[in-house]
């Protein structure tokens, strides 16, 4: 799946069959140069339409290209940024059976993307061959844009969840100032009657003398000696005081005069900062299990498509490229390492003939004026889909 792999999509006229094409091509890049592997591209006669057509349609295809790649990438980083967290975070979390790793990772009809991409065959029953490709072009960019909004969806309820859940953890692991209370204040610290009111007051230690020599005189009816320590961190401490509520509002505005917090907390028997917690990992795992199982399936369906466009932009450009009859073959290719320039060299001096124009030197096989002309069809699939940047 990591692969930092870029295949080249090669396509030439044929001399005289397909099979000596390839084969051509096959000896001069592997056995001769040693410079890449090949397999054959099998793509089926697709019907061809008028010429202005598939000109129209090729401009179109690049555009839809783009977009599906994006939305492969989409969801194969998805997958990879909660299977990353998840190993990371493993040895603190629950044990699930929702546990996946990168090698039990994406992919395609079974096989690693990078099998699907060389023994590339056409799926006839999704991608009817003697459709228009106009309209295959069109169902496949429609089905894939309505993966991504599903994806949009799933994963913004799992990072809803996610931020929710870090947001009850700071509670619990903050200091008082911001800790939820519910798992710290119990039923005895609690006086609430008809007339009394209990507040809870986050002192710093350094002033705590000066609070509790001065709290009862910040208003009037303040219970006398009311004053209990209920917790204490490295910062403050956390005191509850008990007094009559019509004056309450006036003990919270002297309070903060002095620099002490009254907290806004209203006790509930029922609510517990733990249990909350553990309801949001609970939904957190759940939907980390589901979004798992849907990228691994839809990746499959919109990586389909992609390699299936990738087919399409080979045919019409090679017709367009060749004209008529359809006389072609198409090729993988993947350089070696370190054997691209090499590469393009050996394919510049094969498929020389098939330049109209004096547009490569005979030093690099390049571009004289930098462009991404070439005497052959070519066409990059970038099989790194965590890290090529979308372009």
């Amino acid at each position: 799946m990591e692969s930092s792999k870029a295949f080249w999509v090669v396509s030439v006229p044929n001399l005289k069959n397909k099979e000596d094409t390839f084969n051509t091509l096959k000896m001069k890049v592997e056995d001769d140069q040693q410079a890449a592997k090949s397999w054959k591209f099998a793509i089926p006669d697709l019907k061809v339409g008028t010429l202005d057509t598939l000109m129209s349609l090729s401009d179109e295809l690049i555009k839809i290209d783009t977009i599906v790649e994006q939305i492969t990438r989409k969801i194969a980083n998805q997958f990879l940024d909660i299977v990353e967290s998840q190993e990371k975070g493993s040895s603190n979390s629950p044990s699930t059976n929702a546990n996946v790793t990168k090698d039990q990772g994406l992919t395609v009809n079974s096989n690693s993307v990078d099998q699907y991409i060389t023994f590339f065959k056409w799926e006839e029953a999704k991608f009817p061959s003697n459709q228009p490709l106009k309209t295959l072009c069109e169902q496949i960019h429609a089905a894939v844009v309505k993966i991504d909004e599903e994806l949009k969806g799933k994963a913004a309820e799992y990072n809803n969840v996610v931020h929710s859940l870090s947001a009850e953890e700071r509670k619990i692991g903050g200091n008082l100032m911001l800790r939820d209370l519910s798992d710290i204040v119990k039923q005895q610290h609690v006086v609430e009657t008809e007339y009394l009111e209990t507040l809870f007051v986050v002192v710093p230690k350094y002033t705590s003398k000066q609070f509790l020599m001065g709290y009862e005189k910040f208003t009037e009816f303040v219970l006398p000696r009311s004053a209990e320590l209920i917790e204490e961190d490295s910062e403050y401490q956390l005191y509850r005081v008990v007094l009559f509520k019509k004056v309450a509002e006036d003990f919270k505005n002297i309070a903060k005069e002095k620099k002490f917090t009254v907290r806004e907390y209203k006790f509930d028997p029922n609510k517990s900062a733990k249990a909350d917690k553990k309801k949001l990992q609970d939904e957190k795992e759940r939907l980390r299990t589901n979004l798992i199982r849907w990228c691994k399936l839809n990746f499959a369906e919109v990586f389909v498509a992609w390699i299936h466009l990738k087919a399409i932009r080979t045919f019409v450009e090679s017709v367009l490229r060749y004209g008529l009859p359809i006389n072609f073959q198409a090729t993988i290719l993947l350089p070696n390492k370190g054997k691209q320039k090499n590469l393009r060299r050996v394919l510049a001096e094969l498929y020389r003939s098939l330049s109209s124009k004096a547009v490569y030197s005979k030093d690099t096989g390049e571009d004289e004026e930098g462009d991404s002309y070439f005497p052959y069809v070519f066409l990059e699939i970038n099989a790194d889909l965590r890290n090529k940047a979308i372009y």
